[in-house]
């Protein structure tokens, strides 16, 4: 007993701990979120009315304004107690609503069918709300909003506003809140909403650090379920497809909705924006929550509009969603410790580190698995979609478990690996991984197949090869998608200024086309339609590949500017307006497409099957160690440990055809993966010789070799920082694993590389060097990523082999690349690859 009371107070202490540290966060993002603009931002818990951040307060509590649209919610609930209103009602907007003395016009998109009552919330329509208080008694308004709070201090403080109520004659303008005699302040509307959605609990605002504080309930009010939820149902409309659908919030890791409002000031010459927004939490018996609600942010601005103020709470929200699903990760894991001392984890274990608190954990692989479900595909409520993403995160897992062995652990908690937070033990996420318990999806050889997902594929997903270079499996070549194009991201559009993304290019050596940028021009896709190669015109030209592109922007101007690489390009005036299709690189299973799959009755494996052609669910029992899965690709791997004579420490890998070392310091399962990259070369190039009736070079064991620093790859190789790698005789020399990765070539290096060795096996050193980097570049399948420089004219072969010998920097040296590589196409063009192959032998 004095155990288990021990660790219920250790469990707590690290809860208080944890929900100070998420106040801290919340308190930072807001002021960051507010910068000087005039305005209020307030964080509350709906469980206890307690304020989690607050920036402005006298602004917050001591001051009253119009609630604009912010009081549509309570409108509707008050006519639909009336009994003028049910939540099925509908009716068409003629866009402008007039009576004897007042006017208003409604700026949502046109209709042609009439709205109802959680479509009128989400666009936020005046006419059917001033339609509405036709048939408003008032008495029956401004009881309802009474009953909320209004027009009574909160009591969070000794000097705050009641706000005002209007008692007297009615007034159209009140129930669209926009009459002067109703005045509410930022603290009384956020804690009218939370009652709202918290099932009826309206609290007395607590503000409050350090230590526990009961919460206070200033009354119970009584609310119909059916009510509330068509109530919600509209403030999830207008994050979705309503008045703040287009800040960014279907890109956070979690669920929010709210309803904006935009007010008259009481000058009447300008705005005032409002914005009330909720995020919705996993349900766990594990979290003092209720069951809809987690968090509630409000936001006002003076002279702005409501959307402005929902782009302002994302800010909040996402640090919010940031900080504390890793957080709640671990409580869970140390609750379930201090419940019960004898409970053992599945035998299949997996270290996870939650990269927001520095933690590493243990669980088991299914556990791990519901955490990795709950933030790459929470929000789905299709069965058979999440035992479709089940199946992937799980052969995912199985096939990279020791990624980070190295530092440690199998797992990171991001998108390095698989994102990863707070698992739930029950609902759906929990069935979907229960019912395909160690199902996994494996290739046409019985491997366990390489596994990618994204949200949105836009019509068609893409060949992992032409996206990233290199050679991609056939069950990752790509597939029509018809499923998603009724989905969110089927289209998009995205404005920048020129100077933004002049700064963004500035970023980035590749990209840096000086102090003016003058056109960004798609000069060729791949066969999803995806830019693949982008020439940028500036005081400098510069060609990138469309993913860099994207990367490139996303660095600078936030990951969701540019939703994928699926986009064509427009200039209007000083903008650039991108008009794309899709979320994410495209690449394996398209979220959205198995939603709508799962919606129309396909299974988990027909969901599968669709993305990955060619490949099959099976079960294993046990996860098999990556050497075992090498050995089925290659030949057999022994792995010793040595030491330079230099006394750093190293470790070597080898097969029957390459030996890599590297040091200690790299993680083993990277040289497995880069020993059945080099494997695969030699497969693909002997097939190419084969085709040509070339005989394929004696067989060699080629030592792949490492360097531990930039410095000792220039000493040993006599080439500059710049250069990647290095083939003398059996032996290439490579920079260092980190830096090849950084820069985006390791797996290209390491094929072009190989391939340079087999043909200066074949050639004898009589072939221009042109050629053989060109056929190098060209055999490693680096026509994807080299070859985005243009000529603007051809250039003759004898200068080209002349500029061979003035590289002087990795700019030049790209270029001259590229250009090897274009006239080796050209040549291949002209005579076929066959002969070609053939002229090296010769």
């Amino acid at each position: 007993m004095q155990r288990q009371e021990q660790s219920t107070l250790t469990f707590a202490a690290h809860a208080a701990i944890v929900e100070s540290h998420l106040d801290t966060v919340l308190q930072t993002a807001a002021v960051r979120a507010l910068g000087d603009q005039e305005g209020v931002v307030l964080a509350m818990d709906p469980h206890t009315g307690r304020i989690r951040a607050v920036v402005n307060p006298r602004l917050a509590f001591e001051q009253s304004f119009p609630p604009g649209s912010a009081i549509k919610p309570f409108s509707a609930l008050a006519a639909m107690r009336a009994g003028t209103l049910t939540p099925d009602s509908r009716l068409e907007c003629r866009g402008t609503y007039t009576n004897d003395n007042f006017s208003i016009v409604c700026s949502h998109p046109k209709c042609s069918a009439s709205l109802t009552l959680a479509q009128a919330l989400a666009y936020s329509c005046n006419y059917y709300f001033a339609s509405l208080s036709d048939r408003l008694d008032g008495n029956a308004f401004h009881a309802t909003l009474a009953s909320f709070g209004f027009g009574e201090r909160p009591g969070v403080q000794s000097i705050e506003s009641a706000g005002s109520l209007p008692f007297e004659d009615w007034d159209v303008r009140e129930a669209l809140g926009e009459s002067p005699a109703l005045r509410v302040t930022p603290v009384q509307l956020l804690t009218a909403y939370v009652a709202l959605c918290n099932g009826g609990h309206l609290f007395k605002p607590i503000l409050h650090c350090g230590g526990q504080t009961a919460p206070e309930e200033r009354r119970r009010i009584s609310l119909s379920r059916t009510q509330c939820n068509v109530l919600v149902e509209g403030m999830r409309g207008a994050v979705r497809y309503g008045t703040a659908a287009g800040e960014g919030y279907d890109a956070l890791p979690i669920s929010v909705f709210g309803k904006t409002g935009t007010s008259s000031a009481s000058n009447g010459f300008r705005t005032q924006g409002w914005f009330v927004g909720f995020a919705e939490a996993p349900a766990s018996k594990f979290r003092r929550t209720v069951p809809d609600v987690d968090l509630a942010v409000l936001v006002f601005l003076k002279r702005a509009h409501g959307s402005q103020c929902a782009a302002l709470a994302r800010v909040v929200f996402e640090a919010y969603a940031n900080a504390s699903t890793e957080a709640a990760t671990l409580s869970e894991i140390r609750c379930d410790s201090a419940q019960s001392n004898t409970q053992t984890l599945h035998e299949q274990n997996v270290r996870v580190h939650l990269v927001s608190t520095g933690e590493t954990i243990d669980l088991s692989l299914e556990h791990y698995l519901r955490g990795v479900l709950a933030a790459e595909a929470g929000s789905e409520r299709q069965v058979e979609a999440l035992k479709a993403q089940a199946v992937l995160s799980r052969t995912f897992a199985m096939k990279n478990r020791g990624r980070h062995a190295n530092e440690g652990y199998d797992f990171c908690s991001t998108t390095h690996c698989q994102r990863f937070i707070h698992p739930s033990e029950q609902g759906l996420i929990a069935d979907a991984v229960n019912e395909t318990k160690g199902e996994v999806l494996l290739d046409r050889n019985g491997k366990l197949a390489d596994i990618y997902f994204h949200a949105s594929c836009g019509g068609k997903t893409a060949d992992a090869g032409a996206l990233w270079g290199g050679a991609s499996p056939e069950y990752l070549h790509g597939v029509d998608d018809p499923y998603c194009e009724t989905m969110p991201h089927h289209e998009w559009t995205a404005t920048i200024t020129k100077r933004n993304l002049l700064a963004a290019l500035h970023s980035d050596p590749a990209s840096d086309v000086g102090g003016t940028i003058s056109n960004v021009i798609v000069k060729r896709r791949d066969g999803s339609g995806r830019a693949q190669s982008i020439l940028l015109r500036g005081i400098r030209c510069r060609c990138v590949r469309g993913w860099d592109f994207k990367l490139i922007v996303g660095r600078s101007l936030g990951w969701n500017m540019l939703k994928s690489s699926r986009f064509r390009v427009e200039r209007c005036g000083a903008n650039f307006v991108f008009h794309g299709s899709g979320f994410g690189h495209g690449v394996g299973c398209c979220q959205e497409g198995a939603h709508v799959m799962a919606e129309q009755g396909n299974n988990c494996r027909e969901i599968v099957a669709h993305y990955f052609p060619g490949t099959h669910i099976a079960t294993r029992a046990k996860m098999q160690p990556m050497n075992k899965q090498l050995h089925a690709i290659a030949a057999p791997v022994q792995f010793a440990q040595t030491l330079h004579s230099s006394k750093q420490g190293s470790q070597t890998l080898s097969s029957d055809h390459f030996q890599i070392t590297a040091p200690v310091s790299v993680d083993y399962s990277e040289c497995e993966a880069m020993l059945r990259v080099l494997e695969s070369a030699r497969t693909e190039i002997q097939r190419k010789l084969n085709a040509a009736s070339i005989p394929f070079p004696a067989e060699t064991s080629i030592n792949v070799v490492f360097h531990a620093t930039t410095q000792g790859f220039m000493r040993a190789t006599g080439l500059q920082y710049w250069a990647a790698a290095m083939t003398h005789g059996h032996r290439i020399d490579l920079q260092p694993m980190r830096t090849l990765n950084r820069r985006g070539v390791l797996g290209a290096t390491l094929r072009h590389e190989y391939a340079h060795w087999i043909i200066e096996a074949m050639h004898h050193g009589n072939v221009p060097r042109w050629l053989v980097e060109g056929m190098a570049e060209y055999a490693a399948g680096e026509g994807r990523m080299l070859s985005s420089s243009v000529r603007s004219k051809h250039i003759d072969p004898d200068e080209l082999e002349r500029r061979f010998d003035a590289v002087d920097s990795p700019t030049r040296m790209r270029s001259l690349y590229s250009d090897a590589l274009i006239a080796t196409r050209e040549l291949i063009d002209t005579e076929g690859e066959r002969a070609v192959w053939q002229r090296l032998a010769r």
